[in-house]
C-alpha cells in the first residue's frame, strides 16, 4: 500500500514541479559539491540571518553516525553545502547540518532556529571554538520529546549558544522527522528572536480568536436552521485550528505537553481530517449530489482516503499517511475547484464565494511553497502565511454560508410565490375565473368556527341549454363568463362567487346579511342574471332561480347549506323558475330538516 502511494505521489509531485516552471525546480534542490562557505557573520537583525546556502549537510544513510565521527577531517568531508532550503520529502533518514558562524564581539547571545515544529528529534552539539572544544551540553529536543525539553520554553525549536569571545564557532544539529521539512535555519540575537516571538504569538491569538468566533457563530446557526453542513462547517474548523495550533506549536505545549507520543499522530491525522470533513462541507455547499453526481463519487472517494490518512497516521505509519494525505490535498483541490465552477455555471451564485475561499487558501501555501523555496523573502508570510489562508479560507466560506442562506431564502420566497399561484389556479374555475368546488370549500373554511351566522345562495340558471343549442357552446361560454361577472359585481368584497360546473354558481356570504338584505340581494341577482347580451350580434337571454340557505347559529356545514340550498332551488324550478324561495320557509312549512341528500 506504502509503495503504491509513494508512486503516485512522486508523480503528482513531479507534475506539480513542472507547473511551477524551471525557475522552480532545480535551484531549490541542487546541491553542489562544493567548498564550504565563509562562516555566517553573527549581526543583529529584527529578521534574523538565513543560513541557507551557508550549511552544510549529509544525510545519514544508515542512522548510525555520530557527532565524534563527523567532526573528524573524514567525517567533515562527508558535507555538501546545498544552495537552496534542504526539503525532506517524507523521509526517515537523520539529516546532519553543519553551521560555522563568527561573532566579532564579546558576549554574545545567540539563538539558531529551526521554523518547522512537527521534527520528531532534533540534536544540537556545540558551539565549538576553533581550538574543537565544546562552549556547552548537547540539547536533545523534538515532537517525540516532552515540551521541557525546549530552550526557552519556545513553541519552535531554537538551540542558543553564549560564546564569551569573538572568534568562528561550530554547530552541529541532527535532525529526524517522518513529516516533510524544509530546513530553513536562522541565526538570531535571542533578544530580538524572542521580540519577534511576541509578534507572533500576538497574531497567532488574533487567528485563533476569529476562528473561535466562527465557530461559536456557526454553533449558533446549527441549533437554529439544523442543516448538517453547520456540521460539517464546525467539524472543517475545528480540525483546522488543530492542525494550525500542532503547525506552530502550540499543542505540543498546551495539549500534549506531558503526553508527545501523542504530537505526531495528532499532527497527521488532524490535516487528514480537516481535508476530509472540508470536502463534505464543499460537497453539501455546492450540492455536488445534484450539479455533478460523477464529480460527488469522486469528491467521496477523497473523503475515504482522507479518513484513511488519518486511521494510519494514528496507527504510526506516518510516511504512508503523509504521502497519502499530500495525494488528496492535491487533487481534492482541482476536484473542488471543477465542483464549484460547475456549480457556478449552473446557476448556483454563491459558488463564487466557495471559490474565492478555496483560492485564498491555495494562494497562501503557494506563497509560503515559494518563501520557503527562496524564491521569496519574506519572513512573515513564511511563518503566518498557512494561517492567514485557513483563517480566510474559514471566513470566506461563512459568509458563502450567509450567501447560501440569501439564495436559499430567494429560492424558497419564488418557490412559495409558484406554490400559490398554483393553488390558487387550482381552486379557480378556469372558464369564468371564479372559485370552483375546491376553492368554495377553501374559503368555507376560512370562515369563523365561533356562532356567526352563515348564508349560501345556489343559483342555477334557467333556459341555459337553449343557447348552447342553438348558437354554440362559444356563446354558451360567453354566457357564463359574462354571468360570473356580473354575479361578482353584486356581492360584498369578502364574499365568495364560485362555479360548480354547468350553469350552477354559488354565493357563500362572509357573516350572513340579514334577511331583507337576503332578500334585496337575492332580487338583484335575478335582475343582473335576466339583463340580455350581446354576442356575435346576436342577443342571448337567460334566468335563474335561486335557494337561499341560512344557518343563523352556525350549525350546518359547508355541504348542508349546499343541500338546504338546492331544495330551495328546486322548489322554484318546480313553481315556474325565475324567482328565489328560503330553505327555511319550506322547512317550516313542511315540518322537515336538511334533507341528507339530494
Amino acid at each position: 500500500m506504502c509503495a503504491v502511494v509513494q508512486a503516485i505521489r512522486a508523480r503528482l509531485q513531479w507534475l506539480a514541479r513542472a507547473a511551477l516552471g524551471l525557475l522552480l525546480v532545480l535551484p531549490a534542490f541542487a546541491q553542489a559539491a562544493q567548498g564550504a562557505p565563509q562562516p555566517v557573520r553573527l549581526i543583529h537583525s529584527a529578521q534574523g540571518v538565513s543560513l541557507v546556502g551557508a550549511m552544510g549537510f549529509l544525510a545519514d544513510e544508515q542512522g548510525r553516525l555520530g557527532i565524534d565521527q563527523l567532526r573528524s577531517v573524514e567525517g567533515d568531508a562527508r558535507f555538501t553545502y546545498p544552495e537552496g532550503v534542504v526539503h525532506a520529502s517524507l523521509d526517515a533518514r537523520p539529516f546532519w547540518f553543519k553551521i560555522r558562524v563568527r561573532q566579532e564581539g564579546a558576549n554574545g547571545d545567540w539563538l539558531i532556529s529551526v521554523p518547522m515544529v512537527a521534527v520528531r528529534e532534533l540534536q544540537f552539539f556545540g558551539p565549538y571554538d576553533e581550538a574543537g572544544a565544546a562552549l556547552g551540553p548537547p540539547v536533545v529536543t523534538g515532537l517525540a520529546h516532552p515540551y521541557q525539553t525546549r530552550v526557552l520554553g519556545n513553541e519552535r525549536f531554537v538551540f542558543r549558544f553564549q560564546p564569551a569571545a569573538p572568534g568562528v564557532y561550530t554547530i552541529y544539529v541532527r535532525a529526524a522527522s517522518e513529516i516533510s521539512q524544509l530546513y530553513a535555519l536562522a541565526a538570531w540575537d535571542t533578544g530580538e528572536y524572542m521580540a519577534a516571538s511576541q509578534g507572533k504569538r500576538l497574531f497567532d491569538g488574533m487567528c485563533y480568536g476569529i476562528l473561535l468566533g466562527m465557530l461559536l457563530y456557526n454553533l449558533v446557526l446549527l441549533f437554529v436552521f439544523r442543516d448538517r453542513i453547520y456540521v460539517y462547517y464546525l467539524l472543517t474548523c475545528g480540525f483546522a485550528m488543530l492542525s494550525i495550533a500542532g503547525f506552530n506549536g502550540h499543542a505540543a505545549r498546551y495539549v500534549f505537553a506531558d503526553t508527545p507520543w501523542l504530537s505526531t499522530p495528532v499532527m497527521v491525522a488532524a490535516p487528514a481530517l480537516w481535508i476530509a470533513f472540508g470536502a463534505l462541507f464543499g460537497r453539501h455547499f455546492l450540492e455536488l449530489p445534484r450539479h455533478a453526481p460523477r464529480l460527488d463519487r469522486v469528491v467521496l472517494a477523497l473523503v475515504a482516503l482522507a479518513v484513511l490518512a488519518a486511521l494510519m497516521g494514528v496507527a504510526g505509519h506516518v510516511i504512508g499517511a503523509m504521502a497519502l494525505i499530500e495525494i488528496v490535498a492535491m487533487a481534492g483541490t482541482a476536484v473542488m475547484f471543477a465542483g464549484a465552477a460547475l456549480s457556478r455555471r449552473r446557476g448556483f451564485r454563491p459558488a463564487l464565494w466557495y471559490l474565492a475561499g478555496l483560492a485564498a487558501l491555495f494562494a497562501s501555501v503557494f506563497t509560503v511553497v515559494l518563501t520557503n523555496w527562496g524564491f521569496l523573502h519574506a519572513s512573515f508570510i513564511h511563518l503566518n502565511g498557512l494561517q492567514i489562508g485557513v483563517v480566510t479560507e474559514v471566513v470566506v466560506f461563512a459568509i458563502a454560508l450567509g450567501s447560501r442562506i440569501r439564495a436559499m431564502r430567494v429560492e424558497r420566497g419564488a418557490m412559495n410565490r409558484r406554490a400559490a399561484v398554483l393553488a390558487e389556479a387550482a381552486q379557480t374555475d378556469p372558464l369564468t375565473g371564479v372559485a370552483n368546488r375546491a376553492g368554495l370549500a377553501a374559503h368555507a373554511e376560512r370562515l369563523p368556527i365561533d356562532a356567526a351566522p352563515r348564508a349560501l345562495m345556489l343559483i342555477d340558471l334557467d333556459h341555459f341549454k337553449p343557447v348552447n343549442d342553438r348558437f354554440g357552446h362559444e356563446a354558451g361560454d360567453a354566457v357564463l363568463v359574462e354571468i360570473a361577472g356580473r354575479l361578482e359585481k353584486q356581492v360584498r368584497p369578502g364574499d365568495t362567487v364560485a362555479r360548480l360546473g354547468g350553469d350552477e354558481f354559488v354565493i357563500l356570504f362572509d357573516g350572513a346579511p340579514d334577511r331583507d338584505m337576503l332578500e334585496t340581494i337575492a332580487r338583484r341577482l335575478l335582475e343582473a342574471v335576466a339583463a340580455p347580451l350581446v354576442f356575435r350580434g346576436e342577443t342571448l337571454a337567460v334566468g335563474g332561480s335561486v335557494g337561499v340557505a341560512c344557518d343563523p347559529k352556525a350549525t350546518m356545514d359547508l355541504a348542508a347549506l349546499m343541500r338546504a340550498a338546492d331544495v330551495a332551488m328546486y322548489h322554484i324550478k318546480a313553481r315556474g323558475r325565475a324567482g328565489y324561495a328560503f330553505y327555511e320557509d319550506l322547512a317550516v312549512t313542511a315540518g322537515r330538516s336538511v334533507p341528507a341528500s339530494l
